[in-house]
């Protein structure tokens, strides 16, 4: 645990003793950005396609789809309802954060990053002391085997579906600031961890290459080619015969236009009385046999 964990934690504490305030200034500027934060899911504009500091680590694969206008899933209501959950849980960190006395030097400020004649650009999340942070609402899952584990940051670059290494690093390319890591919650219990990012020139440089090679595939409009391949299915380290879609493309947006016959069952080869979703590529006919027997 970092000193600015360890001093929000003890800030929440007090709270919950009676003994912290949090000045009337604050609870306006909170009020403040929830509001922003929700007004831009009802003022959503559809927008041609660039890359931008929200999507620039996703697979190239998911970004060409974008670019060539192919039309994505339309996401469910619960998706809605979670990435406003994820707003006003920012606001309020950013909140607390400020109310344990943690030096927040900006927040929410628009940066932009020059690759040759392209501009890629976003808005980070807060400016620390020592550098830029990026808030995350993440699963009790992603909390406890990436963000609060140890080698924090090696476990989320080794499975990062949707980017957070590209998207922070780059926002610190373009503040000219370090990236210092993330600042996680998790959605269910409400726990918090500080996950330190690997700031090193080498690390920098891996990134900034990413970031770079996925601008010139775009601008050059490379060839579509499928970023991964499906996983074959292991049950008690016994190949079923299937195959799946690994978690970068069961999040994908695009999948029906990447894998055809596509099937989303409960995990066939489980035993247990609630096994977990499985995005099917190919089910041995065996299995279906013993499903509808």
């Amino acid at each position: 645990m970092n000193v600015k964990e360890a001093s929000l934690i003890s800030y929440l504490v007090k709270i919950m003793d009676g003994k912290a305030e949090m000045p009337s200034h604050l609870l306006d500027e909170f009020a403040s950005l929830a509001k922003k934060g929700l007004e831009k899911h009802f003022t959503r504009q559809k927008e041609d396609f660039r890359l931008r500091m929200s999507n620039v680590g996703k697979p190239l694969c998911q970004l060409q789809m974008q670019a060539k206008g192919v039309e994505p899933e339309k996401p469910s209501h619960d998706f809605i309802v979670r990435m406003m959950i994820g707003d006003l849980l920012e606001s309020l960190i950013i909140t607390l954060l400020k109310g344990a006395n943690i030096d927040v030097k900006s927040h929410h400020k628009k940066v932009s990053l020059a690759m040759g004649d392209n501009k890629i650009e976003g808005e980070y999340d807060v400016e620390l002391d020592d550098g830029i942070y990026d808030i995350k609402t993440v699963s009790p899952f992603a909390f406890t085997t990436k963000f609060n584990a140890d080698n924090g940051y090696d476990k989320i670059k080794a499975s990062d579906a949707f980017g957070y290494v590209a998207q922070g690093h780059g926002y610190g390319m373009a503040a000219n600031k370090p990236f210092k890591g993330w600042i996680a919650v998790n959605k269910t219990t409400g726990e918090i961890a500080f996950t330190e990012a690997n700031n090193s020139n080498e690390e920098k440089k891996e990134t900034y290459n990413k970031i770079y090679k996925t601008n010139v595939a775009l601008l050059d409009k490379e060839p579509f080619k499928r970023c991964f391949t499906d996983i074959e299915e292991v049950y008690y380290k016994k190949a079923t015969g299937n195959r799946t879609l690994g978690i970068e493309c069961s999040y994908c947006p695009y999948k029906h236009d990447c894998w055809d016959n596509l099937e989303f069952r409960k995990q066939l080869s489980s035993k247990g009385k609630n096994p977990k979703w499985v995005w099917y590529t190919k089910i041995d006919p065996k299995w279906l046999e013993a499903d509808t027997a």
